[in-house]
């Protein structure tokens, strides 16, 4: 079968023939049709997250059929058998039924950056016209996270980001208020230029590093910065005058630590909310035999969630 194929650390995935995975106890056969890249997967080829064992399948999250056709999305192929391959293995709990007619490319946009958007937000307990403040927001995690906040009566939701274009067009569509553009030379006072008469009451960070401590201090006496990813610095630097008074929580909503009922109750109800608030993700599709050029789009700033094509037919 086809597979994208990683042999070492700081290389680049290839399309390769394997053989099919064996069967595997509790696990679940399933043919894919759809594949999601996310950033832990480039994370993971650099040696900063987890500890691959090579070779490998690129990917553990995708779309795909079980034996008697049921349609499902999973989010946790086995180790060594990714979801960027024809056929993979995956734990019977990750397996989760969705409906014939849901779009593919949208709810795999919605699923695991979805569930580290929501399960934070939930957390930090939103209040009616709570300012909310969405780092990174152009990317899967934070549009998600931004469209979350606003199902969760958030009065008015800001968001931030390095391109101009992208949180213009976000802007546009409604998904934002206001926003600010980051790494023009002061974020600091870009970010307090925006953050109202007492400040963010809730930030959404999958950041941290530099633009963390900047939202930091521009958030409210009583406010929550939450914490979700690295993707700008491992560390913040903080007095302790700019922590009084203001929270912050790093969450962790990854299989290790959530229990997959809750993760799939919490994918569930981004479902729902995506159904009612006719949500639209932005997405960059490759085909399986492009992972090369997808792999590069992922290694810089996309934008958007990268959905692989498996299956010619899907």
């Amino acid at each position: 079968m086809r597979a994208a194929v990683v042999d070492a650390l700081n290389t680049i995935p290839y399309l390769s023939d394997v053989p099919e995975p064996s069967e595997t106890p509790g696990a679940l056969r399933i043919r894919v049709e759809w594949a999601g890249l996310q950033p832990t997967d480039v994370l993971r080829v650099r040696g900063t997250y987890k500890s691959p064992v090579f070779p490998y399948i690129v990917g553990g999250e995708g779309i795909g059929r079980l034996a008697d056709g049921t349609r499902v999305y999973f989010g946790h192929s086995l180790p060594q058998q990714g979801a960027m391959s024809e056929i993979t293995m995956v734990p019977e709990a990750e397996v989760w039924p969705i409906p014939e007619d849901a779009d593919a490319r949208q709810v795999i946009a919605l699923a695991l950056a979805g569930i580290g958007a929501i399960i934070p937000l939930e957390e930090a307990r939103i209040q009616s016209g709570d300012r909310v403040l969405i780092l990174g927001v152009t990317g899967p995690v934070g549009q998600i996270g931004a469209l979350v906040a606003r199902q969760l009566g958030a009065g008015a939701i800001i968001g931030a980001a390095r391109s101009l274009e992208a949180l213009q067009r976000l802007k546009e569509r409604g998904i934002v208020d206001a926003f600010v553009q980051l790494g023009q030379g002061d974020d600091d006072a870009a970010l307090a230029a925006e953050k109202g008469d007492r400040g963010y009451d809730v930030v959404l960070d999958p950041l941290f590093g530099a633009p963390a401590e900047a939202a930091m201090r521009s958030v409210a006496e009583g406010g929550r910065l939450m914490s979700i990813g690295t993707r700008a610095g491992r560390t913040m630097t903080l007095t302790l005058t700019e922590l009084r008074r203001r929270h912050h929580h790093g969450v962790d909503t990854g299989e290790l630590i959530r229990s997959a009922a809750e993760r799939q109750a919490a994918f569930m109800r981004l479902l729902g909310y995506a159904e009612a608030g006719k949500w639209s993700i932005d997405t960059v599709t490759y085909a399986l035999d492009d992972i090369e050029a997808a792999w590069a789009a992922q290694n810089g700033s996309p934008h958007a969630k990268i959905l692989i094509q498996v299956a010619h037919d899907a």
